[in-house]
């Protein structure tokens, strides 16, 4: 059997369980350890019978026990970064790329090349943070979460990734000292009573939901963040489509002057909010 029928034989599956065909491909790709442009210039070669075990074993996992593809290779893809994951963080989403991008681009809008003190709150893996540092040599920055096991995840991240930042053990301002330029948060926002998926389910609730309407971490974040903000200086955040105006809200209700931007993501969707102070973000 060939790579290539054996992937035919994997989307057939896939389609029987109402899975993916692409991460069925991107399993295959990492269990067979080549780099995607020899994977598919090898697509009709031969694969040997102890890969194609393997490759149906792990492949099971996936679609009868609904165990994310990330969670079976190890790792997600994130700004170029692989990052390890497991049960205890959220798997880095593509549109977090975005918030990532957005911080940059405002970066170098308002900051000028300056050094500057960054705040991911609520980190998880570490994927927003350690990009951020990993991106701009001029950003302290510091990440941050709840979560023990989720900082073990993170520390790991930053040693494989050589990536410099301090991590924190907080809940989040609670045990944050100090202020900082730029803030910068993912937190949960999945209302309580909105149903996911089985293959989100395997992922840490406390990473997923955030109250009824899915605003509480919001509500908290905005209500303390003045007092661990600079001014100048700006919060980011990415939150669910539909609560693009409760947040703003939240921001004129407890922040005096804000300048708030919300953007789409690729995908047409309200997925951002950036609050300035100062003259960051008011010429936008």
């Amino acid at each position: 059997m060939t790579y290539n029928q054996l992937l035919k034989l994997a989307y057939k599956k896939a389609k029987a369980f109402h899975k993916e065909d692409e991460a069925c491909k991107l399993l295959m790709m990492e269990l067979s350890k080549q780099e995607p442009h020899l994977f598919f210039m090898n697509l009709n070669q031969e694969v040997e019978p102890s890969f194609e075990s393997l490759y149906l074993e792990k492949l099971s996992l996936y679609l009868e026990k609904h165990i994310p593809i990330q969670h079976i290779i190890g790792h997600a893809y994130f700004y170029g970064y692989p990052f390890n994951v497991n049960e205890h963080v959220l798997i880095p989403r593509k549109e977090t790329e975005e918030l990532v991008e957005h911080v940059l681009y405002y970066y170098d809008m308002y900051f000028s090349n300056q050094n500057v003190k960054v705040l991911d709150l609520g980190t998880g893996s570490g994927c927003i943070g350690l990009s951020l540092a990993l991106e701009e040599k001029k950003m302290d920055v510091t990440i941050s979460d709840i979560s023990e096991k989720a900082l073990e995840v993170a520390n790991s991240n930053k040693e494989k990734l050589h990536a410099d930042a301090t991590l924190i053990l907080s809940d989040l301002f609670k045990n944050i000292e100090g202020k900082f330029d730029i803030i910068v948060s993912n937190p949960p926002y999945i209302p309580e009573t909105e149903t996911v998926e089985d293959i989100v389910q395997i992922e840490p609730s406390v990473a997923l939901y955030g109250g009824i309407y899915g605003i509480d971490f919001y509500d908290r974040i905005l209500k303390e963040v003045s007092h661990y903000l600079n001014q100048p200086g700006m919060i980011c955040f990415e939150h669910g489509y539909q609560q693009k105006e409760a947040i703003k809200s939240l921001a004129e209700t407890y922040l005096k002057e804000p300048n708030i931007i919300q953007l789409k993501d690729l995908q047409g969707r309200d997925r951002f909010t950036c609050i300035g102070f100062g003259d960051i973000l008011k010429t936008v």
